[in-house]
């Protein structure tokens, strides 16, 4: 949730996350036929239909609100007028692997910013790998104003809009280890379930 620098390694990171929504979106696509396939095919044996219960009871164990924290972000382009980013916000997951939420962070710059996002998607196992998961989330930020209005594209008094990839490990307990690739940085987050604080 960073600035865009100059236009070469923007141009760059940009590349860097379209290779990552095409590799998400093909994975999507996989998936989809993967569960048809699955559909058209009768349970044969107690294997499949223990597999069948453990992918419920995962996708239960990752779904409702989620606190998310992040308390370090690594600028690829460090310049001195960068601060320590620090962000909290919620996020909700729904059992289609849909996403919403919203955050609240210092940017680079120390300046407050908010960041609301409507839409989204996770990829469960992403490329077959269990505990990873591919997401996006698309919304509206609200910061950079004044001076570091321009360093966020399509920026209109202060609002603009934004589109964020990232990949998460899932953890014990439901927790997640995320991390998030704004444009010109990378955030380190940690996703804790607000169901664990009603154990």
């Amino acid at each position: 949730m960073s600035p865009v620098l100059p236009s070469f390694p923007f141009s760059r990171h940009l590349l860097a996350r379209l290779y990552v929504c095409f590799l998400l979106l093909g994975t999507s696509v996989a998936g989809v036929a993967q569960v048809s396939s699955s559909a058209a095919a009768p349970v044969t044996s107690k294997a499949s239909a223990g597999a069948s219960s453990k992918t419920v009871a995962d996708r239960e164990l990752h779904t409702g609100w989620y606190l998310s924290l992040s308390p370090y972000t690594h600028h690829w382009y460090a310049r001195p007028e960068h601060r320590p980013v620090l962000m909290a916000g919620l996020e909700h997951y729904d059992p289609d692997n849909s996403l919403m939420g919203f955050a609240v962070f210092q940017n680079s710059f120390g300046e407050p910013t908010a960041y609301v996002y409507p839409w989204g998607q996770t990829y469960p196992n992403l490329f077959g790998i269990e505990k990873l998961t591919g997401k996006w989330s698309a919304g509206v930020l609200y910061g950079y104003l004044g001076r570091w209005q321009h360093e966020v594209p399509f920026n209109h008094n202060g609002f603009s809009p934004a589109f964020i990839p990232a990949v998460s490990w899932k953890l014990s307990n439901g927790y997640e280890a995320q991390i998030s690739i704004p444009a010109a940085n990378v955030m380190f987050q940690l996703q804790i379930p607000l169901k664990s604080f009603a154990r």
